[in-house]
């Protein structure tokens, strides 16, 4: 017996209903009242990358965070025409990127690109910003947020680098001046 097929419009309310699951788990919006997830989730933009495609460039404009649903993304940086690679995002535990792109307009600090096929969530800043002006008294808890998340993935990126760096680059005191 064939089962009757669930309307579209029932697809996207369960579709929906996952994002706000997926939210409410992040670190960034757990805690937030369930109108803020709601209304992030209904924002939020599904977008898909093949392997090796450039997800953003460093020194380019901003203006979104992003949330893995799945796959790998390859964080790097440019300098001296050399290519340093600093993280391997997955999705084992809500992995982000961009998350400071919410709170101010400036270049993109690192370049991403799909290690693996990905899917991703993105919030712009323009969303972010039309939810907090309609939920004023998450702002402050949101952004405190979104502040610790960087440091943590700075302190993370710090110490990779830190353990991977050459011997002959190590220095205890500062050059004599």
């Amino acid at each position: 017996m064939d089962s009757p097929q669930q309307s579209p419009d029932i697809e996207q309310v369960e579709q929906l209903v996952d994002i706000q699951e997926l939210f409410n788990r992040s670190f960034i919006f757990s805690g937030a009242p369930g109108g803020v997830t709601k209304l992030f989730a209904y924002l939020a933009k599904r977008e898909t990358y093949t392997k090796g495609e450039v997800i953003l460039e460093e020194g380019k404009p901003c203006d979104r965070c992003f949330i893995i649903t799945s796959g790998e993304v390859d964080i790097y940086q440019h300098y001296n025409d050399r290519r340093f690679h600093l993280q391997l995002l997955t999705t084992g535990s809500l992995n982000y990127f961009g998350e400071l792109a919410l709170l101010s307009e400036f270049k993109w600090f690192f370049s991403a690109r799909a290690w693996t096929d990905v899917t991703l969530l993105s919030i712009s800043r323009e969303a972010f910003i039309k939810v907090m002006e309609r939920y004023p008294e998450s702002y402050q808890n949101t952004v405190k947020k979104i502040i610790n998340l960087r440091i943590n993935r700075f302190v993370d990126q710090s110490e990779y680098l830190m353990a991977n760096i050459a011997p002959d680059a190590w220095r205890e005191d500062p050059p004599e001046l």
